[in-house]
């Protein structure tokens, strides 16, 4: 099998005639938007949640750029420098976000040069495999590229050899040059999870040259120190009986911990200690310029980082201090929970400063968790002084955990405002308090911006729903101003009358728990995402209800214009399902809309962040929608999506509003340049699969001419080209049995122009 360079960045989206030429989306950041006053920079990034950051050259500039990988969607977010050295302005790059292999990332990323060739490579978690790969930066003239040189990497564990060096999806390992030798070595906790294992890399003993990665354990408990079972503290001068044979950092080391244990009347014990739990975050720094690494940990039940002092030398590591609360002298972290630290130049200034945010997946700190430590000292001996608490964050559109964009006018002054709706904010003790924003669109009808007027809009948050509000707008009284129904995180919805005399809209709670024509409490189980539409044209609103297991319910309004009856018509519209193959949670959140030539068409949210685009509706509610596409424009910006869609700028087309899990928005302008299902895209070329997804085989075809002898290349999910093979006379019907079920990119190059398409093939 050939590895081939991805083809990513470089392929232009082509819109299919499947897609009937309605979208030809664009990520735009400068739709202003104003916070208390102050215009934000990068409002519609998406959010940041639990991030790991790195620092690399990305947009080839000469500058190095930040890396920002977040968790709670596995997400890259890629922030270019701007400004020369000293200072701290960054702008959002979509394009290089979405870099392969970026947006297959799982569970942590760092970038780190491995072979000295001064571009960042590219370490990643292994999805179920206990250890990392490492894709190889590969760049050259202005576009970022990568190809994969270990699909997981393997360590000498003395005397067994091991397939995977262990890291687990929870922890962060320190990958750094510890032995001053040039090349990458490895710290990480071992299996049992109190001790440091050393992993060194001899590729410069083997090789002379620091260009591979061949790691062997020569120290299973690095530093000498255990972590306690009960605090984030560790014991220092462990003897550690069970070490490898004359581990290295070992140097006089045994005996003087012999000494320091008799001294400090500490038990001397040769037994390894298995931790209580299994959850650490690891940084080595020289704190204080004397050659050997200071080691910096976070732990997985706390919020603070205990920084270990190194009092041996680089060859000779030995722990001899600790700091609980690092750093002491300015302003000690407290971030909720399991803090993992990161040593980058901020600002470029030459100095690495420190930037600490949550390593968690649920239950920390979500929309101030970018703590920033300016260094006001040397890169050498640094002095880390408390700058803020929201790194990027205060920046652009924050709501915790979640952002999920209604449209809705609230003023009724014709322009469309934003309602948002989020999980919740992180509280000590767990507790999410749902609440609502509004953004007031303060522009024109041809420039929309927008004011964010109030963060807990209606004062939801004390309305008892609780976390995970969604809202859903219509006139269910017929007094000619909209109402509104909250679905909640119980699977239930509430309607709230619009009590307003004037055109602000303002709503009362009358009707906790609504219930069905049967007087059933309406519960979709989980994660009610309610949208009001005419769904069956009978000029009544009904209601298309989301949920967590990914399927949508449609409640047929049976009642009348001023007193509504829900009647669950069905409880799986169109037979659709956005969970993945290999789930069983989808998280659906619908986005009904009529399309130019008034047809229902719909948008759908999904868990695993993809926009699901379904058609064939008209008189055929009882029938299976026709999936168009699985992965709507390509738009990804994290887990649990949902779209909201509206003319914002009065040019004919609909643009798109996006949220994701990170708690952020996107905004995306329609420059398709012909009105919204009306008329073909005439470019010059499409690529079509059929069906998608597939099972056995599937027609590749290519709507335009072709240069003699063009070929199809389908690619897997690490770029690695599977299958290839000519398309005479633009087509081709390919035999995929002999592929496994999952995501695949198909490339074709037509007449220069280099078209790609999502194949799904699930069995």
């Amino acid at each position: 099998m050939t590895i081939h360079k991805f083809w990513g960045a470089a392929w232009l989206l082509i819109l299919s005639p499947a897609m009937q030429a309605q979208f030809l989306l664009q990520h735009d950041g400068g739709l202003p938007v104003v916070r208390d006053t102050v215009t934000l920079a990068m409002p519609w990034v998406g959010g940041l949640n639990w991030c790991q950051v790195s620092q690399a050259d990305m947009d080839l500039d000469g500058e190095k750029d930040l890396f920002i990988f977040d968790r709670s969607g596995n997400e890259v977010i890629a922030l270019i420098h701007q400004g020369g050295p000293g200072s701290s302005t960054y702008t959002y790059d979509p394009i290089i976000s979405t870099t392969w292999p970026f947006n297959e990332l799982e569970s942590w990323a760092y970038l780190r040069d491995y072979n000295c060739d001064g571009k960042q490579d590219l370490f990643s978690y292994s999805p179920g495999q206990g250890g990392f790969s490492v894709h190889k930066n590969v760049s050259t003239g202005s576009e970022l590229e990568f190809e994969l040189a270990y699909s997981l990497v393997g360590s000498n564990y003395v005397p067994t050899w091991s397939p995977n060096l262990y890291v687990t999806q929870v922890d962060l390992p320190a990958i750094d040059d510890m032995d001053g030798d040039g090349d990458l070595d490895v710290l990480t906790f071992s299996i049992f999870g109190a001790y440091v294992e050393y992993h060194r890399n001899l590729s410069m003993e083997q090789y002379g040259t620091c260009d591979s990665l061949i790691y062997e354990v020569r120290n299973r408990c690095w530093g000498y120190f255990s972590e306690d079972p009960n605090t984030n503290s560790v014991d220092l001068f462990d003897s550690c009986g069970f070490n490898v044979p004359n581990p290295e950092f070992a140097i006089g080391i045994e005996k003087a911990v012999r000494e320091l244990k008799e001294q400090y009347h500490l038990p001397i014990d040769g037994t390894e200690r298995a931790a209580a739990h299994s959850g650490s975050t690891l940084l080595t720094m020289d704190l204080d310029d004397d050659g050997d690494k200071e080691l910096t940990l976070g732990d997985i039940s706390h919020e603070n980082l205990t920084t270990l002092f190194n009092g041996g030398a680089v060859n000779d590591a030995l722990i001899t201090a600790q700091d609980s609360t690092y750093p002491n002298y300015d302003v000690p972290l407290q971030l909720p929970i399991f803090p993992g630290a990161f040593h980058v130049d901020v600002n470029l200034d030459g100095k690495r400063d420190l930037v600490v945010s949550p390593n968690a997946t649920s239950l920390a700190q979500d929309f101030e968790s970018m703590w920033y430590y300016l260094n006001t000292g040397t890169d050498e001996v640094p002095i880390f002084d408390w700058q803020q608490k929201d790194l990027f964050q205060r920046d652009m559109l924050e709501f915790g955990e979640g952002a999920y964009p209604v449209i809705f006018d609230h003023n009724g002054d014709g322009l469309m405002d934003l309602v948002v709706s989020n999980y919740g904010y992180y509280q000590p003790g767990g507790d999410y308090p749902g609440k609502m924003a509004l953004l007031e669109n303060t522009g024109t009808a041809t420039a929309p911006s927008f004011i964010v007027v109030d963060t807990d809009w209606e004062s939801l948050s004390a309305s008892g729903i609780g976390a995970a509000m969604y809202p859903a707008f219509g006139d269910l009284d017929n007094d000619g101003d909209k109402d509104m129904i909250v679905g909640d995180l119980q699977g239930r919805m509430h309607f709230f009358r619009n009590i307003a005399t004037g055109p602000v809209a303002d709503f009362q709670l009358i009707t906790p728990n609504i219930t069905d024509d049967l007087g059933v409490t309406m519960d979709v189980g989980m994660f009610a995402t309610p949208q009001l539409f005419l769904v069956d044209g009978d000029n009544l609103l009904d209601l298309l209800v989301g949920e967590r297991n990914g399927n949508i319910n449609y409640f047929r309004n049976t009642g009348t214009l001023s007193a509504p009856v829900w009647h669950l018509e069905n409880d799986t519209i169109g037979e659709l399902d956005v969970a993945e193959y290999w789930n069983v949670t989808g998280y659906s959140v619908p986005c009904m809309f009529l399309n130019g030539n008034s047809e229902r068409e719909l948008l759908v949210g999904s868990e695993a962040g993809w926009i699901h685009h379904f058609n064939n509706i008209e008189g055929n509610l009882n029938g299976s929608f026709n999936l168009v596409d699985s992965t709507f424009q390509d738009i990804k910006e994290g887990s649990r999506s949902s779209i909201a869609v509206a003319d914002m700028n009065g040019d004919g087309f609909v643009d798109a509003f996006t949220g994701n899990y990170r708690g952020g928005l996107g905004f995306w302008r329609n420059d398709f340049g012909v009105g919204v299902g009306q008329g073909s895209l005439d470019l010059s070329g499409a690529l079509e699969l059929r069906p998608n997804p597939a099972q056995e085989q599937v027609e590749i075809l290519v709507n335009g001419d072709l240069v003699p002898g063009s070929r199809y290349h389908i690619v897997n999910a690490l770029g690695q080209e599977v299958m290839t093979g000519t398309l005479p006379q633009g087509k081709a019907l390919v035999g995929i049995s002999g592929l496994g079920s999952g995501a695949y990119t198909v490339l074709v190059e037509r007449m220069g122009i280099r078209l790609r398409a999502r194949l799904l093939i699930a069995r």
